[in-house]
C-alpha cells in the first residue's frame, strides 16, 4: 500500500512530536512539522502532502484557518482541524476552509486514525471522480461542441449541427428565434430554471461558465450540459454572445456510477461500512441536536465460516446475497439504512424507531434468518447473533454506538448465537467485555512502545552443589503513570484475544537480550521463560524460537522453557514435537503447575520434561495439611523415578522450606527464598 504523507501544523512542539509518533506508528509518513501559518503554506506547496493536520490557534499574526484557506485556494489538499475550540465563531470560520474533518482535543488515537482514513478515502474518491471527468472532458474536447451565436437582442443568428441535434431542432428554423425560447436550461438539483446572465456578459465583457444544469429539448428530453457564454467582440465593440456547450450526460452518469461503487458493497448492493459510518455520524449528530431517537441493529451470522470452509467462497457469497435480500425486504417499506459492515456482519439503522419497536424488528430478522441453507449436497442451519443499540440523546456518539453494537452482538454469539442482546451500560457482562477490549488496546500499545519490563525470581537448589544460577523470568506492564501492572491483570485478556504469542515473543527476545548481556559479565545463569498454550499452537513460533536463539550470544542449555500441564496436554502431539525439536538444540523444559490441570501422571511418560514444577496450591499447605504433604511427596517421587528434577513453587516460610528439603525436592522458589525483582 502506498505510504500516505502527512503535514502537521501545531505550535506546541511536544504535541507535534507526540502526534508525529502516533501517525508514524499508524504507518503514515510525516513530511514536516510547522508552527506558524506561513510555514504551513510554504511546506504545503513544497511537499504537496496527502493530508494536513492543522491546529487552529497558531503563533504569529495568522491562525490555522487563514493558512487553510490560502492552501485551499492554491492546492486542493484535504485539511483536518485538530483543536480544543468548538465555539460557534471558531467553527464558522473553520467552515470557510472547507475542512474534511474537525477533531476536538483531547482525542482518541482510534478517532484520529479513523478521521484521517475516511478523509483520505473521500479525497481519493473525489480525485478519481475528477480524473474520470477530466478524461471524458478531454475526449469531448476533441469533438465539435454545440455553438449558438446570438445578437444583442438575444436572437439566434447561428447554431451548428451539434447544437441543433442536442436541442432537437433544425438550424434553419432556429435562426432569428429568441434564445430563451430555444435554449432552456435548469438546475440539476432544484430543477428550477437557471438564469442566463446575458446582460452581465455583454456589459462586463466577461465569460460566464455554467455547469450542473440540464437542457430541456423541444421533444421534452433532458441533456446534461456544461458550457460558457462569451461576448462576441469586434472592432466596433460587443455585438452579441457565443454560447458554447457540450453534452456531459455520459460523464454525469459515470460519476454517479463511481459514487455508487464507492459507497456500496459490490456483492450485496447494500451500503458499505464507510458510507454507513458517515451516514450514522450525521444521523447521530442530528439525534443529539433535535432529541430524536433511532435504533441500530447489528447482526453477525453464526455459521458463515463453516459454510465458507466446507463449500468455498461461492457458497458464502450466495449466503450473503440471500441474507442481504431478506434484510432489505424487512425494511423496504420504510426509510431505514441497511449496510454490510464486514465479512458476515450487517447493520440496520432504524430511523425514528423506539427500542421496543426495534426489538420487534430484530425478532423478525432473527426469525427470517433462522433457516436451512442448501449448497449442492450440503445443508446448513443458519442463525444470527443480533445486538440492538439505541441511538439518541447523550449516547448518540458514532464510535460509542458502533462499539456498543459490536459488544452486544459478540455477547449474543457467546451465549450460543441465535439470540438478541440489547446493549445496557450497567450490565456487568458489557462492562467486563469493554474492560477486556480496553486491555487489548493497552496491550497493543505496550507491545508497540516496549512498555513491558522483565523481573526475575531465583530458583534455588536444596543441596549445596555447584550449579549455575537459575532464574524464572517474569513480566510486568508499565502503566502510563510509571507504575507497574501485574500480569494477573492483563494476561487473561491477552489469552482470550490471542495476544499471548506476541507477548511471548516480546519476553523471549528481551530475556535473551539480557541473558547475552549477563554472559558478557562472566556469569552464565539459566533463565526459565514461560510459554503460553497459544504459542505452542502457533505454527510459526517454533521457527521464531530457533531464530531468536541463533541471533543471541547465549548457549541453548542456558534456556529453560516453562509450559503448563494444561497447555501441554491440550495439544499433546504438537507439544511433544515442539519440545523434542528444541531439546535437540540443548534447550531444557519445565512442566509448570503440575497437579493443577488434568493431573495424570501417565502424560509424563511421553513429555520430554527436565524439570517438574509442583503446583503452589499444594506446596503452600505442606506444613499444615497432611494431604498436601502426601501429594507433594508423591509428585516428587514420581518425578525422580522419571529422571526429572523437581521444583516447589510458593515456598512461603522456613517451616515449608524445611519440610520440602526433608521430602527431597531439588529446587525451591518463593518469598522464603527471594522475592521477584527487576532485571538490572
Amino acid at each position: 500500500m502506498q505510504e500516505r504523507r502527512v503535514l502537521i501544523v501545531e505550535d506546541e512542539k511536544i504535541i507535534a512530536l507526540d502526534l508525529q509518533r502516533r501517525l508514524e506508528k499508524f504507518g503514515y509518513r510525516v513530511v514536516a512539522l510547522c508552527a506558524t501559518a506561513e510555514e504551513a503554506v510554504e511546506a504545503a506547496l513544497e511537499y504537496l502532502p496527502d493530508i494536513i493536520l492543522m491546529d487552529i490557534m497558531l503563533g504569529g499574526e495568522r491562525d490555522g484557518v487563514d493558512a487553510a484557506i490560502e492552501i485551499k485556494q492554491k492546492k486542493n489538499i484535504p485539511i483536518v482541524f485538530l483543536t480544543a475550540y468548538a465555539d460557534d465563531k471558531t467553527v464558522d470560520r473553520a467552515k470557510r476552509a472547507e475542512p474534511v474533518g474537525y477533531v476536538l482535543k483531547p482525542f482518541k488515537e482510534r478517532e484520529l486514525q479513523t478521521t484521517i482514513d475516511i478523509a483520505l478515502y473521500k479525497a481519493d474518491v473525489d480525485r478519481k471522480l475528477q480524473e474520470q471527468e477530466q478524461l471524458f472532458e478531454t475526449i469531448f474536447d476533441t469533438m465539435n461542441d454545440g455553438l449558438i451565436a446570438v445578437d444583442l437582442e438575444q436572437n439566434v443568428k447561428f447554431l451548428n449541427p451539434v447544437a441543433a441535434t442536442l436541442i432537437g431542432t433544425s438550424g434553419e428554423s432556429a435562426v432569428n428565434t429568441p434564445l430563451n425560447g430555444l435554449f432552456s436550461i435548469f438546475d440539476d438539483h432544484s430543477e428550477l430554471a437557471a438564469a442566463i446572465p446575458f446582460s452581465a456578459v455583454i456589459k462586463g465583457s466577461n465569460t460566464f461558465k455554467f455547469e450542473n444544469v440540464f437542457l430541456q429539448t423541444e421533444q421534452g428530453g433532458r441533456v446534461h450540459i456544461s458550457g460558457t457564454i462569451s461576448p462576441i467582440k469586434t472592432e466596433f465593440g460587443v455585438e452579441g454572445a457565443l454560447v458554447t456547450f457540450r453534452d456531459v450526460t455520459s460523464i454525469k452518469q459515470m460519476s454517479q456510477v463511481i459514487e455508487y461503487q464507492a459507497s456500496h458493497d459490490a456483492l450485496t448492493g447494500l451500503m458499505n461500512r464507510e458510507e454507513f459510518f458517515l451516514r450514522l455520524k450525521e444521523i447521530a449528530r442530528d439525534a443529539q441536536q433535535n432529541s430524536r431517537h433511532h435504533s441500530l441493529i447489528y447482526l453477525d451470522l453464526d455459521q458463515f465460516k463453516i459454510v465458507n470452509d466446507v463449500c468455498g467462497h461461492l457458497a458464502g457469497d450466495e449466503l450473503l446475497r440471500q441474507v442481504s435480500s431478506d434484510v432489505l425486504d424487512l425494511v423496504a417499506t420504510e426509510e431505514h439504512l441497511a449496510a454490510r459492515l464486514g465479512g458476515d456482519e450487517f447493520g440496520l439503522l432504524l430511523l425514528d424507531v423506539s427500542l421496543s419497536r426495534a426489538m420487534a424488528i430484530a425478532r423478525s430478522v432473527l426469525h427470517s434468518l433462522n433457516r436451512k441453507f442448501i449448497w449442492q449436497k450440503n445443508a446448513f442451519h443458519i442463525t444470527a447473533s443480533i445486538g440492538v443499540v439505541p441511538v439518541g440523546g447523550a449516547s448518540a456518539e458514532t464510535y460509542s454506538i458502533l462499539a456498543a453494537a459490536d459488544d452486544a452482538s459478540y455477547l449474543a454469539k457467546e451465549e450460543g448465537g441465535n439470540t438478541i442482546k440489547v446493549y445496557e451500560t450497567a450490565d456487568y457482562t458489557f462492562l467486563k467485555r469493554r474492560g477486556e477490549m480496553q486491555w487489548i488496546s493497552r496491550l497493543n500499545h505496550a507491545l508497540d512502545d516496549d512498555m513491558f519490563v522483565l523481573w526475575g525470581q531465583p530458583i534455588a537448589p536444596t543441596k549445596a552443589e555447584s550449579e549455575r544460577d537459575h532464574l524464572e523470568i517474569l513480566i510486568r506492564m508499565v502503566d502510563t503513570d510509571g507504575g507497574l501492572i501485574s500480569p494477573a491483570d492483563f494476561i487473561p485478556a491477552a489469552e482470550k484475544y490471542n495476544l499471548m504469542p506476541a507477548v511471548d515473543r516480546w519476553v523471549l527476545t528481551h530475556a535473551l537480550d539480557h541473558l547475552a548481556m549477563v554472559n558478557e559479565q562472566g556469569t552464565f545463569p539459566r533463565y526459565s521463560i514461560n510459554l503460553s498454550a497459544a504459542s505452542l499452537a502457533d505454527e510459526s513460533f517454533l521457527d521464531f524460537v530457533e531464530r531468536t536463539i541463533r541471533d543471541h550470544s547465549v548457549e541453548s542449555n542456558q534456556i529453560c522453557l516453562e509450559i503448563t500441564e494444561t497447555a501441554a496436554i491440550a495439544n499433546l502431539s504438537r507439544a511433544i514435537a515442539f519440545m523434542r525439536r528444541l531439546k535437540n538444540l540443548g534447550v531444557s523444559f519445565a512442566l509448570d503447575d503440575f497437579g493443577n490441570g488434568f493431573s495424570s501422571f501417565s502424560y509424563l511418560k511421553t513429555l520430554p520434561v527436565d524439570f517438574l514444577k509442583i503446583d503452589g496450591s499444594f506446596v503452600k499447605g505442606v506444613a499444615d495439611d497432611p494431604i498436601d504433604r502426601a501429594l507433594v511427596t508423591a509428585v516428587n517421587n514420581i518425578g525422580h523415578v522419571m529422571k526429572m528434577k523437581t521444583i516447589a513453587e510458593f515456598v512461603k516460610d522456613a517451616a515449608t522450606r524445611r519440610i520440602l528439603e526433608e521430602i527431597g525436592v531439588d529446587y525451591l522458589q518463593g518469598y522464603e527464598i527471594a522475592k521477584p525483582s527487576p532485571l538490572l
